[in-house]
């Protein structure tokens, strides 16, 4: 694609990324599924274009959308399950390599509560777990326990105030708080900090 890419009214850009056109996409869903399709199953197209609207290529369900897109050749790295309950799922990425062309696999990751987000990295590294209260907990992923089951409950990471839920999971890049340890735990569940000044000024830089 060569330019500005050109969005409908009310859309955004969530994420952008390089990749080739052998690598495998694994679109994750709202509905505890995962689709999976090859790069070049997509045409290379202008940025005047809007685009292929997703659950219509892969047939999802009624209902259904993309939460998260993973590009791989290699099915290496880890997948992290934010659910609103505070509750956070590490799976490897291998769980979802199939030795068949698979379209389509359910059970993807627990379906017994709401999914908030989903996080991958190549390898284990810290994140910033965000609740709606705004309260903010720096995780390193090493803590959790790497679960081959692609459906487990995962673990309680956030300790939510009543009428709070977990918000997003998103890598931690050097610099982004003034005091990192602030945001840091010994012990989980934990209920995060509120961000400082010194933080939420960097926060609306980086908006």
């Amino acid at each position: 694609m060569g330019g500005d890419q050109k969005l409908k009214d009310g859309d955004e850009i969530a994420e952008a990324i390089e990749f080739t056109n052998n690598c495998d996409l694994l679109f994750f869903t709202n509905k505890a599924q995962c689709y999976k399709a090859k790069a070049h199953e997509f045409a290379d197209t202008k940025a005047s274009v809007l685009g292929e609207y997703i659950p219509a290529k892969l047939q999802m369900d009624e209902g259904e959308v993309a939460v998260k897109m993973i590009a791989t050749k290699d099915y290496k790295g880890i997948i992290l399950f934010g659910f609103e309950n505070g509750k956070v799922a590490k799976v490897p990425l291998s769980a979802y390599e199939t030795k068949t062309n698979r379209k389509k696999l359910t059970k993807a990751y627990c379906e017994k509560y709401d999914i908030a987000d989903i996080a991958f990295a190549t390898e284990d590294r810290e994140f910033i777990i965000s609740a709606s209260s705004g309260r903010m907990l720096l995780l390193h992923s090493a803590l959790l326990n790497l679960k081959t089951t692609r459906n487990t409950q995962g673990v309680a990471v956030l300790r939510l105030k009543k009428g709070h839920r977990l918000f997003s999971i998103e890598e931690y890049t050097e610099g982004r708080f003034s005091k990192p340890s602030r945001y840091r735990t010994k012990s989980l569940p934990a209920l995060g900090a509120l961000p400082s000044p010194d933080d939420t000024s960097e926060q609306l830089s980086i908006i």
